[in-house]
């Protein structure tokens, strides 16, 4: 039960973080980018450390069907994004007319983008269906985490709390673009919050008690762990507007090694 009520603590705080990246979009727009540029990058390199180093290993070696599972939960968000998918343009390039056009997807990061953007309220709305589907899938992970113990719940936790700056901005930042409110577009990063809170409730009842369910939850959630990270924050560093944010990249891995070998040394082993 304690461990229960620290996967709950911790998905509300995740949530909250949603709700502070929400809050960024009615800052100065500058520094907002860049602030969230800055932390994609950094949860870019972290997330990706995380599955690729942790739970992928993990996953393959416990569960006889883990490499199933992940590309299942790999599957599952690029499908989401896909089919909750928006195309945003800029101001300059729907006057122009020009003859190439970047395509935006509604997850993680790709609204990080110079220019305003002119998104149709259907197109929004579709968008913000996709994101709370992938804030479930947190609150999936970091309470299925702690449900195989301390040290996969921390690291699930830190995985997801790094990238909810960037969700909060994005969901926000796709209401105002198309030509929503402020009230509407702090709703929109409030509601990424509570998904994230009953997907980790569903995870506990779900997997309460149960190791092999618990397992086979998180490991989905390292497949779309691992879609995140490649497909929505990497991208969103490599448009080349900012080389410091290669260097947040690099400060995420490291970020994700220390805190493994720490948990390792407070003795929460895998």
């Amino acid at each position: 039960m304690n461990l229960y009520l620290l996967a709950i603590g911790l998905a509300v705080i995740a949530a909250f973080a949603d709700v502070v990246g929400g809050c960024l979009t009615m800052m100065k727009k500058q520094a907002s980018k860049q602030t969230l540029l800055y932390f994609t990058a950094l949860a870019a390199g972290f997330i990706l450390s995380a599955a690729i180093l942790d739970r992928v290993p993990e996953a393959m070696e416990k569960n006889p069907h883990g490499a199933l599972y992940i590309l299942i939960g790999f599957l599952v968000l690029y499908l989401i994004e896909n089919l909750f998918s928006i195309h945003a343009h800029s101001q300059e390039e729907v006057e122009s007319k020009a003859g190439y056009t970047e395509h935006g997807h509604s997850l993680v990061g790709r609204q990080i983008c110079d220019g305003d953007c002119l998104i149709s309220p259907t197109a929004s709305y579709a968008a913000i269906v996709g994101l709370v589907i992938h804030t479930f899938f947190d609150g999936v992970a970091i309470a299925a985490g702690f449900s195989m113990g301390i040290h996969t719940g921390v690291l699930m936790f830190l995985a997801v709390i790094f990238h909810k700056l960037p969700e909060g901005f994005s969901a926000s930042s796709l209401m105002l673009a198309s030509d929503q409110s402020r009230n509407v577009a702090f709703s929109s990063a409030v509601l990424l919050g509570i998904s994230t809170i009953a997907g980790a409730v569903f995870a506990y009842f779900v997997s309460h008690g149960n190791e092999t369910i618990a397992r086979v939850l998180l490991t989905l959630a390292t497949g779309s762990f691992l879609y995140i990270g490649a497909s929505d924050l990497i991208p969103a560093t490599s448009a080349g507007r900012n080389k410091v944010s290669v260097l947040f990249v690099i400060l995420g891995v490291i970020l994700f090694y220390i805190s493994l070998k720490i948990l390792e040394m407070a003795g929460f082993s895998v």
